[in-house]
């Protein structure tokens, strides 16, 4: 009887939970006209956390990067991945587009004649975000 009112106590307290940020979502980027991946963005405090998954069979990379948010706009840097990237992020009124310019991207290694076996996208692309929900 104890678990049974157990579980109807968690089950009538529980609450929607609602996103933190007024840009948090799943985006689509584009990359010489095609959709070269997809960023997971969610910002709690001001403090915005962004993943970014590629979407090739081949190459199964996945980057996390955390930033501020300051208006619209937040640069974010690597926290973990394969690269050492830094982008800004600049996002439009409707909440449903946005920009994304890649400022650096290295390796983790200390050789940089090959970063740009690591780096799929050249330093200074700017990328389109499309917020799919």
């Amino acid at each position: 009887m104890k678990r049974i009112i157990t579980i109807l106590v968690f089950l009538f307290s529980t609450t929607t939970a609602h996103a933190a940020g007024p840009f948090d979502g799943i985006y689509a980027f584009n990359f010489s006209g095609d959709v070269a991946g997809f960023a997971s963005i969610h910002e709690n405090n001001g403090v915005m956390i962004a993943v970014v998954l590629e979407p090739s069979p081949f190459d199964s990379t996945w980057e996390a990067l955390q930033g501020t948010r300051n208006g619209n706009s937040a640069r974010l840097s690597s926290i973990f991945g394969t690269v050492n990237l830094v982008i800004d992020t600049t996002f439009n009124g409707d909440n449903l587009t946005g920009a994304a310019t890649v400022i650096s991207c290295s390796d983790n290694d200390d050789d940089s004649s090959n970063d740009s076996d690591n780096c799929d996208i050249p330093t200074g692309t700017v990328l389109n975000l499309i917020k799919i929900f």
